[in-house]
């Protein structure tokens, strides 16, 4: 199975409004990925790094309804089912 060099997430937000980001799977572990949600679960915010322009997007958590992301890390936390 080859592997996949991109990725992308979908976030749904309260208002029943979706936006699609596809990024780049450079050095995406299960260690990453949950360093990640855990630093934005305690700041209350998604942080994504977006080009053209170069930019920073910071959404509040509780503006966000569901976040899919596919295809899911390599590796999944012994939480996930």
């Amino acid at each position: 199975m080859a592997e996949v060099s991109t990725g992308f997430l979908k976030i749904r937000y309260n208002d029943g409004r979706t936006q699609r980001f596809e990024y780049e799977r450079i050095g995406e572990t299960m260690a990453n990925v949950a360093k990640v949600i855990q630093e934005g679960l305690q700041l209350g915010v998604l942080m994504l790094q977006l080009p053209d322009p170069d930019r920073l997007l910071a959404i509040p958590f509780t503006s966000i309804h569901s976040i899919e992301v596919v295809p899911p890390p390599p590796k999944m936390p012994s939480l996930v089912i």
